[in-house]
C-alpha cells in the first residue's frame, strides 16, 4: 500500500475503471482488522475447509510444490527462451495472489460460489453489480467487472469468472450463474509477444464460452 499511495491516482473515483491489485491487497487488510485473524486462517475457515478443497493454501516461504505438478514455462522478451519458472513463491503477492491450488479445486469454488454457498444473497447481488471494464476490453470485448468477478457475455447469455497470471502460468475459467457448469483451463507457458499472448487468451476464452454453451 505504501508503494501505491506515492502514485497519483489514474482517475477520479467513479469516473472511470481500471484493474488494481492494491484493492486485493486493501481488501486483505480490512479481513485481518475485522477478524483480528490472519487472512490465511479466515480463508481456511470460511472457504477451503467448508467445501473440501484439500489441495488449495498459501504457500508461506516454501517455493516448492507438491507432486504431481505441471512445469510452468515463461517467455520474458519476445523471441527469446522459454525459461522454467515452476519454483516461484507468490507471498509477494499477498492477498493479491498468494495461494496455490488445482483446476478441480477451483471447479469446487467456482460452483460453490455461485450457487450461493458462501456468500448470503445481499452480498451475492453486491458482487454482481458490475461496471464496463474498461481497459479488459481488447482482451474480453463486451466483459464487465464486479466485487473480485468479471462478466463475459457469450451467445447463450454469459458466465462468470476472473483468471490470473504469475510468470509461467496463467488460468481462464468460466462459470455459469446458477453453478451448474464451471470450466477451468490451466496454461503453463506465457509468452512475451503481446500479440501472440493476446491471441493465447482469446482462443482460450472462446473454449471456455463453447464448453459453457
Amino acid at each position: 500500500m505504501a508503494v501505491a499511495m506515492k502514485h497519483e491516482p489514474v482517475f477520479a473515483p467513479g469516473t472511470s475503471w481500471d484493474y488494481s491489485n492494491t484493492n486485493y491487497v486493501l481488501a486483505g487488510m480490512v479481513v485481518e482488522k475485522i477478524t483480528g485473524k490472519p487472512w490465511t486462517a479466515v480463508v481456511r475457515e470460511r472457504i477451503t475447509r467448508p467445501l473440501g478443497l484439500t489441495r488449495t493454501y498459501s504457500p508461506g516461504d516454501v517455493p516448492t510444490l507438491p507432486r504431481p505438478h505441471a512445469k510452468a514455462y515463461q517467455q520474458f522478451e519476445p523471441g527469446g527462451p522459454l525459461l522454467d519458472t515452476t519454483l516461484l513463491n507468490l507471498s509477494w503477492g499477498w492477498t493479491a495472489g498468494d495461494l496455490v491450488t488445482t483446476p478441480t479445486d477451483l471447479v469446487r469454488f467456482w460452483q460453490a460460489l455461485q450457487a450461493g454457498r458462501l456468500l448470503r444473497p445481499a452480498q451475492m447481488a453486491e458482487m454482481r453489480r458490475t461496471v464496463l471494464a474498461v481497459t479488459f476490453q481488447d482482451a474480453f470485448p463486451g466483459a464487465r467487472y464486479g466485487l473480485g468477478v468479471m462478466w463475459s457475455p457469450t451467445s447463450c447469455g454469459g458466465y462468470w469468472s476472473h483468471g490470473g497470471d504469475v510468470p509461467g502460468t496463467s488460468t481462464v475459467n468460466g462459470v455459469t450463474s446458477d453453478g451448474r457448469r464451471a470450466v477451468v483451463l490451466a496454461i503453463h507457458t506465457r509468452v512475451a509477444g503481446d500479440e501472440e499472448a493476446l491471441a493465447i487468451y482469446h482462443r482460450a476464452d472462446e473454449a471456455v464460452a463453447e464448453l459453457l454453451c
